[in-house]
């Protein structure tokens, strides 16, 4: 044999053969290694063309397959590392990448160069395609399982550098250290998997007892290389070393995309959770909204009845002891009585709807007002011609805001009976914009100045209950054509402060008379 596992051809000129009487001697020169890693294989007699035919087979399905398996690895790597940007977390998974990538990039300079000369180069090349993916696989499949031992990782990964780069330090690369190699590198394999089936975490999964018989495989081919080395087996046969590439690509990329896979399942699980629990805590803080807004409301209602009470003390108070001291004086008659009496009733009357429910439906307030005003315009003798449109809701009406209105429009109805004289009183309240509500109260009488109007009108106080509310008020009156108050209303009520009216500051109001604020448990 010229070189191991290639067939030697001997030509014999068929006018030396005999039929029956040709003897063929044939003699083999070993070397001086204690093993038979060369000496005589298989001979065959007859035709060379079947014979090379078959070496021809043997060299080709070796060829094409190394070929198959660099293209195998070159796209494993490739798509792990595409995964691998995904999720960066996962070292495991970057060096598989990184090893399949290394292989196969080396294979194909092997291939490239095979045929060059290139000094201790080419032996270099081909030693890291048979066994630089032995430690790598190890590692990895260590690591798949949890298990990292970095000093024990440092030793295979210099007795990897050490086998591939043995050339540049040797004289030549004989096959008496391949096959130091190949039972080197089996050893390794089975305890590899010895320490999986052992030492790994119960239990273990599919994808790891597939990393068990991968590693498994590949010692058994190393094993059958070392046993063509002795001559056990047809050195001529087929080499079967590079089949384990795609058991142990399966193996350990099954192993990392199943991690993938699981990281990706907790990861979605957690953000199931997370989703869970915040929307608790949603529904938690829209609860406690709903009890601060409640709160607030009842803290609101309370300062607007506290306001309302000051009002009511300075109206209601006022006719009370006013009724009060006419009584007193001694001079008090009937009709007196009764009237203040009634005048004291209505204060209450009003202060009581304004407490009412009205959703900013400001013709229902102008409605319990026109009721209640009714009695008063009877006797009074006036007529009173009341029109009032449809008009839009308004936003941020509250009891205190709906107080001032009546006080405001009873005031200026009021005035208009005690000093205009007008036979007709008429109250309009109309849209005229998307932005506002007018309130207009116009009188025939007999007007005035308002530039040397008494104060005693009561101009005063209504302009300061509009201010207070965030409306406008407009006074336009001339002597001997009558008097027109016109009330703006925004459709948008702001929270300003109830402004008391000047010259009606009472005393406080007691405290047992104001509500407490309750709060929302």
């Amino acid at each position: 044999m010229a070189a191991f596992g290639t067939p030697f051809y001997v030509f014999v000129p068929p006018v030396l053969l005999r039929a029956g009487k040709n003897v063929l001697h044939t003699r083999t020169q070993t070397t001086s290694y204690p093993v038979n890693v060369e000496g005589l294989g298989r001979i065959s007699f007859g035709d060379a063309r079947p014979v090379r035919r078959i070496a021809l087979q043997h060299v080709y399905a070796g060829f094409y397959a190394g070929v198959f398996f660099l293209a195998m690895a070159l796209a494993a790597g490739l798509i792990t590392l595409f995964v691998w940007f995904a999720r960066r977390s996962d070292r495991v998974m970057f060096w598989f990448s990184i090893t399949c990538l290394s292989w196969a990039l080396v294979g194909i300079l092997n291939h490239a160069v095979r045929w060059l000369d290139l000094g201790p180069l080419n032996p270099v090349l081909g030693l890291y395609v048979n066994y630089g993916l032995v430690v790598p696989a190890i590692v990895l499949c260590l690591r798949t399982v949890d298990l990292r031992w970095p000093r024990i990782e440092a030793a295979l990964w210099l007795f990897l550098i050490v086998q591939v780069t043995y050339p540049w330090w040797l004289d030549r690369a004989n096959l008496f250290v391949r096959l130091g190699w190949d039972v080197t590198n089996t050893a390794l394999l089975l305890a590899a998997v010895v320490i999986l089936l052992v030492v790994a975490k119960r239990p273990l999964g599919w994808p790891h007892k597939l990393e068990v018989a991968a590693l498994f495989l590949m010692a058994v081919l190393m094993l059958y290389e070392v046993v063509r080395y002795l001559g056990w087996v047809d050195p001529q046969s087929a080499s079967f070393r590079q089949y384990h590439v795609p058991v142990m690509l399966l193996a350990i990329g099954a192993a990392i995309f199943e991690r993938h896979v699981a990281a990706i399942w907790r990861m979605q699980q957690t953000n199931v959770e997370l989703e869970r629990r915040v929307a608790e805590k949603a529904l938690e803080i829209e609860s406690n909204h709903v009890r601060m807004q409640e709160a607030m409301r009842e803290q609101a209602l309370a300062r607007e009845r506290q306001r309302i009470l000051a009002d009511m003390h300075d109206g209601l108070g006022a006719s009370l002891i006013g009724l009060l001291r006419h009584v007193q004086s001694g001079n008090a008659d009937r009709p007196g009585i009764e009237r203040r009496a009634q005048e004291a009733l209505q204060e209450l009357r009003i202060a009581v709807d304004a407490l009412q429910p009205h959703e900013g439906d400001l013709a229902s307030v102008l409605g319990s007002l026109r009721y209640r005003l009714d009695d008063m315009i009877r006797a009074s003798g006036v007529t009173l011609e009341w029109q009032v449109e449809e008009l839009p809701a308004i936003e941020g009406m509250k009891p205190s805001t709906v107080f001032a209105l009546q006080r405001i429009v009873l005031e200026a109805i009021t005035n208009a009976l005690k000093h205009s004289g007008a036979p007709i009183i008429r109250l309009t309240a109309t849209a005229p914009s998307a932005d506002g509500i007018e309130i207009r109260i116009q009188d025939n009488g007999r007007g005035f100045d308002p530039s040397h109007s008494s104060q005693g009108l009561g101009l005063t106080n209504i302009r300061a209950r509009a201010n207070g509310i965030g409306a406008r008020l407009d006074l336009q009156s001339k002597v001997g054509h009558g008097t027109t108050i016109t009330l703006a209303l925004p459709r948008r009520l702001e929270a300003v402060v109830q402004a008391r009216a000047p010259g009606n500051d009472g005393p406080d109001i007691p405290q047992d008379l104001v509500p407490a604020p309750t709060t929302a448990s």
